[in-house]
């Protein structure tokens, strides 16, 4: 209880704001968002499970869509970035290969086509029964201004704790997929270049 108690005095010190009202609405959210920016001047914004916002029904995507671009047009009016954790469509269930593909996020409105980044994670283990590897993959599949390629990472399973993996910890395929550029366009624009 000491540990807990001293850790949540150290967080405390560390601008973190957070909004844990459910309201399923992005009016509220965008306001939200503008009144830290104004009171706190926040630099960031993470929007966990975008989907929650939309009904479920056949007009959930275009619904998602129009989400989507207000926050895009909010992030670049207010100066800031927002992140939005957003649910893969079921697909990825039934492949073989269980890497997230940016086409994953079809359903999702136009989270894609907004996006300036698309980060999508895989981990081994969980698909991979008796997998020996306790990493979590950050698969890079969209970077407007960058290569997209992989990013080997170390899970703690028992703290949800991401870490940085020491080389010697990575297997030699993990080291050749490092900085890989796996998007058409970015391997059409290397083939280019």
């Amino acid at each position: 209880m000491e540990r807990i108690i001293k850790s949540l005095d150290t967080i405390k010190e560390y601008p973190i704001y957070l909004d844990t009202k459910f309201t399923p609405s992005i009016d509220y959210i965008e306001n939200t968002i503008r009144k830290y920016k104004r009171q706190y001047d926040i630099d960031i914004v993470y929007i966990d499970y975008i989907q929650i916002l939309a009904e479920r029904d056949s007009n959930s995507t275009h619904e998602l869509g129009k989400f989507s671009r207000r926050l895009k047009l909010l992030a670049v009016e207010l100066d800031i970035a927002i992140v939005i954790v957003s649910q893969l469509n079921r697909l990825v269930e039934i492949r073989d290969d269980k890497h997230p593909i940016l086409s994953d996020l079809r359903q999702s409105g136009n989270l894609e086509e907004d996006a300036d980044v698309v980060i999508g994670l895989y981990r081994e283990k969980y698909y991979v029964k008796n997998s020996k590897s306790d990493g979590i993959e950050h698969i890079i599949m969209k970077q407007r201004n960058g290569p997209t390629g992989t990013l080997m990472l170390k899970f703690n399973e028992e703290t949800n704790r991401i870490s940085d993996m020491k080389y010697g910890e990575q297997t030699e395929n993990q080291r050749k997929q490092l900085g890989k550029r796996n998007s058409e366009p970015a391997q059409q624009e290397a083939a280019e270049g």
